[in-house]
């Protein structure tokens, strides 16, 4: 019965330890195409004219920040998923503080977003 346990445990941790790195390589992944879509729209902004490339670049840097948004959002659930594995307090002291961070960087990145938005709006 216990040798039934045991691999139910082991099971449950390979799979953690697999969905954890498949969650980083999606966050790399909607990094990398982010910042290529950001870099040849950047490219192509400098075509325009110089009011319509201001408003360019910050569209460019508004879908980039939007992906980190959602990268930041993927890195805080992996984080949570290898705590799992390993709940020990120390672990959970790096993780509180990693989440703290990461929300920080949210909430700043969000709140310029909205800014933002509301400036395109009035124009």
């Amino acid at each position: 019965m216990e040798a039934t346990s045991v691999s139910a445990h082991q099971l449950l941790t390979e799979f953690i330890t697999y969905l954890t790195l498949g969650i980083d390589a999606i966050a790399g992944i909607v990094i990398g195409i982010a910042v290529v879509i950001a870099f040849i729209s950047f490219l192509t902004n400098l075509r325009k004219a110089a009011g319509e490339r201001a408003l360019g670049l910050e569209k460019v840097r508004h879908r980039l920040a939007r992906a980190l948004l959602l990268v930041l959002d993927f890195q805080v659930a992996s984080d949570m998923l290898k705590t799992i594995l390993v709940p020990s307090a120390t672990e959970l002291l790096i993780l509180a503080v990693i989440v703290a961070v990461r929300i920080a960087l949210s909430w700043s990145l969000s709140k310029e977003l909205e800014k933002r938005r509301e400036d395109w709006k009035a124009d």
